[in-house]
């Protein structure tokens, strides 16, 4: 499969976007400040950063969860007022309903929306169950599935509204690594078979170099985008990859951005 390619046109754009938090006196506690950020359709877009600086912020923003203070937020054009069916989220834990059958909880959003059928959506939740390789354990519960397992019943599900953006914040951060990086592969695969666009928050750097089509630098809260990074690496990629020196330089490029970003300067503060 030939490198996917975004189609040129800004599918969700960031403009000048701010995003702050009021304490109960009123007092501004700015997490976000002045981002701008464009990412086409097809792209898989990855954000790093130190702890605290904003990125899941900003993600939570882009789903709808919270307002901007400044600038503007846009998909296709369109300010983003709150959330919708066309952005899903993944998150860190999988929340999957415990008293649900996997199946079941694939269809959760579907039921929601009342977007079609019980009958079709079971049936979309089973061809989304093969495609995470998960198709014998239809009729399980979450409580009988690995930390991994429950995550790709996490994709599934989120995928299941055929979401125009798919929103992942650090979701195999508590996934052991062997899982991990098998599940990193899988998620490529699924993105590429769905021709799914991405924006995905880590603090892994080497997990965003493998994922990305560029990778995204924020500073120390207030979070700003401080560099960007082109993953230029063909697909499909494999785990051996990870071994090539032109992936290891791009790993190091990061590492010398964040880094450098998160180093304190004399007065104690942090640039």
């Amino acid at each position: 499969m030939p490198h996917r390619r975004a189609t040129g046109s800004a599918h969700l754009e960031a403009a000048g976007v701010c995003i702050e938090y009021r304490d109960s006196g009123h007092a501004r506690d700015p997490a976000v400040e002045g981002v701008d950020l464009t990412v086409s359709r097809g792209d898989f877009v990855c954000i790093v950063g130190p702890s605290g600086c904003g990125k899941t912020t900003f993600l939570n923003a882009v789903a709808g969860f919270l307002p901007v203070s400044a600038g503007s937020l846009t998909l296709d054009g369109r300010d983003i007022p709150g959330p919708g069916p066309d952005r899903a989220m993944v998150f860190q834990h999988a929340s999957l309903l415990p008293w649900r059958t996997v199946l079941d909880n694939v269809t959760y959003g579907l039921e929601l929306a009342k977007s079609m059928k019980r009958a079709q959506a079971r049936d979309r939740a089973r061809e989304l169950l093969e495609l995470v390789g998960l198709a014998g354990v239809a009729n399980q519960h979450p409580g009988q599935l690995s930390g991994g397992m429950q995550q790709r019943v996490n994709l599934a599900r989120a995928l299941a509204v055929e979401p125009e953006l798919l929103l992942l914040d650090e979701p195999f951060a508590s996934i052991d690594a062997q899982t991990r990086e098998v599940m990193q592969s899988e998620l490529l695969r699924i993105c590429a078979a769905r021709d799914v666009t991405a924006l995905f928050v880590t603090h892994d750097i080497t997990e965003a170099a493998f994922l990305a089509d560029r990778v995204c630098v924020f500073s120390p809260r207030p979070g700003r985008i401080i560099r960007e990074v082109p993953i230029p690496l063909p697909r499909p990629r494999e785990q051996r990859i990870r071994r090539l020196p032109e992936f290891l330089a791009l790993v190091d490029e990061i590492s010398d951005a964040l880094y450098g970003a998160a180093t304190p300067v004399a007065n104690g503060g942090s640039r």
